[in-house]
């Protein structure tokens, strides 16, 4: 198994899809700042009453989302190396040689995850390196409970790309193509940002229905692609952290068991 992880992840740093995902890293990172920088100079007051993040605090933040900006771009392309290990018969050997199906994608998911967790650190840390010469932290001074709950939230968000990551093999087992794979997982990440998003425009017009707002907030905050306990004040709650270990737990062990079934039932050639 170990062996078969260092070939994995060696695969993955030769390929030159992985060579690209380190360029557009560092252009998102620098760019990004930049841009917002530039429009808030621009704009002035008017940048924070459309709401655009402004301290180092959020873009940090905001540079581990999954389904924008790069956060997107790196997932789509883990999505088509992943689905090399098939198309060019690299699973195939690996199964030949004597390695359980189990094996092979358990292999490709630590070290996908690995990787594009590592790729997701190297991008905030530069985004906020950037921020940092552009914009304060944050508006109040910066103080111990600050780097705690950095230090947790950066946790959680890494955690996100565990699930990511999870979802990104499972797709890779049982889509046919790469071409499917990127399709299937903009669909899915885009669905659960969708229905994130209308249910949270929808909780404060059902303020009289305690049952469905419960029902609309468990969605929201359970919701692992939109992010809406993460990274968003200054401190968490028991319920919070319940919240973020629960939903990740469930659906990183729904994609881990569907990859699994995915790959005993795929007739590999």
């Amino acid at each position: 198994m170990f062996n078969m992880l260092k070939t994995d992840l060696r695969r993955i740093f030769k390929d030159k899809l992985f060579l690209v995902i380190c360029i557009i890293c560092g252009v998102f990172a620098l760019l990004t700042p930049l841009l917002l920088y530039a429009v808030g100079s621009i704009a002035g007051d008017a940048a924070q009453m459309l709401g655009m993040g402004m301290d180092a605090k959020t873009l940090f933040f905001q540079a581990f989302n999954p389904v924008n900006d790069f956060g997107l771009v790196a997932s789509v392309l883990f999505c088509i190396i992943l689905c090399k290990d098939y198309s060019q018969g690299t699973v195939r050997n690996k199964i030949i040689s004597g390695k359980s199906r189990s094996a092979v994608f358990l292999s490709a998911l630590v070290a996908c995850t690995i990787v594009l967790c590592g790729i997701m650190l190297v991008y905030a840390f530069l985004t906020l390196g950037v921020s940092l010469l552009l914009f304060e932290y944050q508006a109040t001074p910066f103080t111990a409970n600050d780097f705690g709950y950095a230090v947790v939230t950066l946790i959680f968000k890494l955690l996100t790309f565990v699930v990511v990551s999870a979802l990104i093999t499972f797709l890779s087992v049982s889509m046919k193509n790469a071409g499917l794979c990127i399709v299937m997982y903009i669909a899915i990440t885009m669905l659960f940002s969708i229905i994130g998003a209308s249910f949270s425009m929808v909780i404060p017009m059902v303020t009289d229905n305690e049952p469905l707002k419960f029902f609309l907030e468990f969605m929201v905050k359970s919701n692992v692609f939109l992010s809406t306990v993460t990274g968003n004040g200054t401190t968490y709650s028991a319920v919070d952290v319940a919240y973020v270990l629960i939903s990740h737990a469930i659906y990183f062990a729904l994609f881990f068991v569907l990859g699994l079934v995915a790959i005993k039932k795929k007739d590999i050639k």
